[in-house]
């Protein structure tokens, strides 16, 4: 007997490997050569612009915004799954209490009174044995799934801040760009009114002043645009924020009319910098997920062993419940064995098999596509500084030509045409310098974001 009892055991065990989740094997990428020594994130990478607006505004979002409200609600649900399945490898231990009156059939208990009572107090325990990890790989599967959850609300909040800083930086942008143009109004407003004097005494004929007077009429039409895209900037960024409709409504974000400076990237970044990217630690926590499943299917191919007793008192009369010989108690194993499923376990096996060559796929995608966000941004990013730079360079040449085409008319060499000509000039690059600069720090805020966060030096 005890060589069979042994035998049984050895060929548990041996079965017992046979059902395990497979081992995960996950890919590797060739790295390029990226050696910097910035090697780690900052976890606070908004706030190396130096602007405490945009720091306050971050702050508010990270506290109020719905989708990261969202999102931490779903990571304390995954916590609880996580802590379920643990539970479930546990003994499940009740208490129980009853009572009952029963009539029993003298067809059946000839001997039996006609009626009794039954009163019954006891401890019921069940447990089921883990002999194919059915259980250990399920709470694999959600603890990997609530990291899953953690990593998401972490992607989440990245690009919220993201979405902040550069809503942010675009109402700047047009509160520059406004500035410039009430600028522009106003000057162009005194030449018109100087044009008028001037045609009063005869200095300038009627076309100069009607040329004046359509340039300040077209500077005025030029502010509507820009007033309606701050209007729903402002409220775009509002409702990041989290903030109530009334405020969407009502409240104006105040700001200071200047762009904060652009950051210094340094000449190259580590790789190392990438695998801190929470879609990837999410995508690998899917992966791990989905694999521990492949064995809490496969176990179902094996018999469900359990261990279940009660013990307690019973008795018909409740005084006698606490006397000797009320004692009852019950103890035995039970097993379920699949016969015949029609495939049902082996559909469901390939099913989490496929499951997991979808998670490689999406893994395998997510970091590919991290390092084409990285090169994506750190090429922006050298185009855009190089476009700025160009941007000023026309801005000051205009500027130049404003000067000398403005001498010259007032010597009477040139038309007012070119004046006008000068003066839009300066107005559109000193636009276009402003998007330019917005241009770079969004590159530099997509940099960071593909990074995961920024950099330390």
């Amino acid at each position: 007997m005890k060589k069979i009892n042994l035998i049984c055991l050895s060929t548990l065990i041996f079965l017992s490997g046979c059902v395990n989740a497979p081992e995960l094997k996950v890919p590797t990428f060739e790295k390029p050569t990226m050696q910097t020594s910035a090697n780690s994130l900052s976890q606070d990478w908004w706030k190396l612009f130096k602007d405490d607006t945009l720091n306050a505004l971050v702050d508010e979002a990270l506290k109020n915004n719905d989708d990261l409200k969202l999102a931490i609600s779903r990571i304390e649900r995954a916590r609880e799954v996580y802590g379920l399945s643990e539970a479930n490898e546990m003994p499940n231990i009740t208490g129980n209490a009853g009572f009952s009156r029963d009539k029993l059939s003298k067809q059946k208990h000839s001997s039996a009174g006609d009626e009794f009572s039954d009163h019954k107090v006891s401890l019921s325990a069940r447990y089921e044995f883990d002999f194919w990890d059915k259980l250990k790989n399920q709470t694999e599967s959600d603890r990997a799934l609530f990291l899953s959850t953690q990593s998401k609300k972490e992607t989440l909040q990245i690009s919220l801040v993201a979405d902040v800083v550069k809503n942010y930086f675009k109402l700047v942008s047009l509160h520059v760009k406004a500035e410039i143009l009430n600028k522009t109004v106003e000057t162009y407003r005194q030449t018109y009114e100087f044009r008028q004097k001037q045609y009063q005494l005869g200095a300038i004929n009627e076309l100069v002043l009607a040329q004046s007077k359509a340039q300040y009429a077209s500077a005025k039409v030029a502010m509507q645009p820009l007033k309606e895209s701050i209007a729903l900037q402002n409220s775009a960024l509002n409702l990041l924020l989290g903030r109530e409709p009334k405020s969407i409504f009502e409240k104006s974000i105040a700001m200071d009319t200047k762009l904060p400076l652009h950051v210094s990237i340094p000449s190259g970044l580590s790789s190392s910098l990438l695998e801190n990217r929470p879609d990837i630690k999410d995508a690998l926590e899917v992966l791990k997920s989905k694999n521990a499943l492949i064995g809490v299917e496969k176990a179902a191919y094996f018999p469900s062993i359990s261990l279940s007793g009660t013990l307690g008192l019973q008795s018909e009369e409740l005084g006698n419940i606490l006397k000797s010989g009320a004692g009852m108690w019950s103890f035995g194993p039970s097993l379920s064995v699949p016969i015949f499923d029609f495939e049902r376990i082996k559909t469901r096996v390939k099913i989490s098999e496929a499951d997991l060559k979808i998670a490689m796929i999406e893994y395998e995608k997510t970091v590919k596509n991290a390092y084409r966000e990285v090169f994506d941004a750190l090429e922006q990013n050298a185009i855009a500084r190089q476009k700025l730079s160009l941007q000023e360079e026309e801005k000051e040449a205009y500027a130049k030509t404003l000067a000398l085409a403005s001498k010259r008319f007032e010597l009477g060499k040139d038309s007012y045409l070119e004046v006008l000509d000068a003066q839009k000039g300066v107005l559109n690059t000193s636009l276009l310098e402003v998007t330019a600069k917005e241009q770079v720090l969004n590159y530099q805020v997509a940099l960071f974001k593909a990074l995961g966060g920024g950099w330390k030096n």
